[in-house]
Protein backbone atom coordinates (compact mmCIF):
# COMPACT_ATOMS: atom_id res chain seq x y z
CA UNK A 1 0.00 0.00 0.00
CA UNK A 2 1.31 3.34 -0.68
CA UNK A 3 0.13 6.37 1.30
CA UNK A 4 0.12 9.78 -0.48
CA UNK A 5 0.59 12.70 1.26
CA UNK A 6 -2.37 15.03 2.05
CA UNK A 7 -0.55 18.21 3.01
CA UNK A 8 2.34 18.73 3.38
CA UNK A 9 4.02 19.91 6.56
CA UNK A 10 5.57 23.83 5.94
CA UNK A 11 8.98 24.59 7.87
CA UNK A 12 9.35 27.77 9.54
CA UNK A 13 12.35 29.30 10.85
CA UNK A 14 12.76 32.31 13.10
CA UNK A 15 16.04 33.70 13.15
CA UNK A 16 16.63 36.30 15.94
CA UNK A 17 19.27 39.28 14.46
CA UNK A 18 20.65 41.81 17.18
CA UNK A 19 19.99 45.13 15.34
CA UNK A 20 21.43 48.35 17.56
CA UNK A 21 18.73 50.52 16.68
CA UNK A 22 18.80 54.50 18.57
CA UNK A 23 15.63 53.40 20.96
CA UNK A 24 17.58 50.44 22.36
CA UNK A 25 18.92 51.98 25.57
CA UNK A 26 15.90 54.67 26.24
CA UNK A 27 14.70 53.95 29.85
CA UNK A 28 10.96 55.52 29.97
CA UNK A 29 10.70 57.43 33.67
CA UNK A 30 8.04 59.54 32.90
CA UNK A 31 5.50 60.57 30.87
CA UNK A 32 7.72 63.10 28.91
CA UNK A 33 10.40 60.31 28.38
CA UNK A 34 7.44 58.54 25.97
CA UNK A 35 6.63 62.00 24.76
CA UNK A 36 10.00 62.58 23.72
CA UNK A 37 10.75 59.40 22.15
CA UNK A 38 7.14 59.65 20.15
CA UNK A 39 7.96 62.87 18.88
CA UNK A 40 11.81 61.91 17.62
CA UNK A 41 9.70 59.36 15.86
CA UNK A 42 6.69 60.66 14.55
CA UNK A 43 6.44 64.11 14.83
CA UNK A 44 6.94 65.22 11.24
CA UNK A 45 4.67 62.89 9.35
CA UNK A 46 1.97 64.56 7.17
CA UNK A 47 -0.75 61.70 7.97
CA UNK A 48 -1.74 60.80 11.39
CA UNK A 49 0.82 58.15 12.93
CA UNK A 50 -0.41 55.30 15.74
CA UNK A 51 2.98 54.35 17.54
CA UNK A 52 3.33 51.87 20.17
CA UNK A 53 6.59 51.66 22.50
CA UNK A 54 6.96 48.11 23.48
CA UNK A 55 9.04 48.21 27.31
CA UNK A 56 10.75 45.55 28.95
CA UNK A 57 10.15 45.17 33.02
CA UNK A 58 12.84 48.24 33.19
CA UNK A 59 10.97 50.11 31.58
CA UNK A 60 13.59 49.89 28.48
CA UNK A 61 12.41 50.19 25.02
CA UNK A 62 12.35 46.54 23.24
CA UNK A 63 10.84 47.66 20.40
CA UNK A 64 8.69 50.86 18.17
CA UNK A 65 6.03 49.99 15.86
CA UNK A 66 4.27 52.26 13.88
CA UNK A 67 0.57 50.25 14.11
CA UNK A 68 -1.07 52.30 11.53
CA UNK A 69 -0.71 55.18 9.37
CA UNK A 70 -3.89 56.98 8.64
CA UNK A 71 -5.16 59.49 6.27
CA UNK A 72 -4.53 63.56 6.79
CA UNK A 73 -6.93 63.33 9.62
CA UNK A 74 -8.24 60.15 10.82
CA UNK A 75 -6.17 56.63 12.26
CA UNK A 76 -8.16 53.63 12.90
CA UNK A 77 -5.96 50.48 14.88
CA UNK A 78 -7.26 47.73 15.49
CA UNK A 79 -6.41 46.29 18.81
CA UNK A 80 -4.68 43.24 17.65
CA UNK A 81 -2.46 44.71 15.77
CA UNK A 82 -1.08 46.48 19.23
CA UNK A 83 -1.29 43.38 21.26
CA UNK A 84 0.04 41.40 18.70
CA UNK A 85 3.44 43.22 18.30
CA UNK A 86 3.92 43.58 21.90
CA UNK A 87 3.27 39.79 22.47
CA UNK A 88 5.85 38.93 19.44
CA UNK A 89 8.58 41.53 21.03
CA UNK A 90 8.06 39.63 24.63
CA UNK A 91 7.08 43.44 25.82
CA UNK A 92 6.29 43.69 29.66
CA UNK A 93 3.88 46.38 28.95
CA UNK A 94 3.33 49.03 26.19
CA UNK A 95 2.79 52.98 25.37
CA UNK A 96 0.67 53.66 22.85
CA UNK A 97 0.93 57.42 21.07
CA UNK A 98 -0.98 59.28 18.73
CA UNK A 99 0.10 62.31 17.03
CA UNK A 100 -2.33 65.11 15.72
CA UNK A 101 -1.28 67.39 13.00
CA UNK A 102 -2.83 71.37 14.26
CA UNK A 103 -1.59 74.33 12.65
CA UNK A 104 2.28 74.00 13.53
CA UNK A 105 1.51 72.51 17.06
CA UNK A 106 1.73 68.76 17.52
CA UNK A 107 -0.32 66.94 19.84
CA UNK A 108 0.60 63.76 21.65
CA UNK A 109 -1.32 61.27 23.83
Amino acid sequence: MVLTPIFEVVRIKQEIREIVEPFAAFQIRNPEDARELAAAQIANEDREVFLVMMLNTKNHVVGLHRAHVGSLNASVVHPRDVLKCAILNNAASLIVSHQHRRKDMFLFY
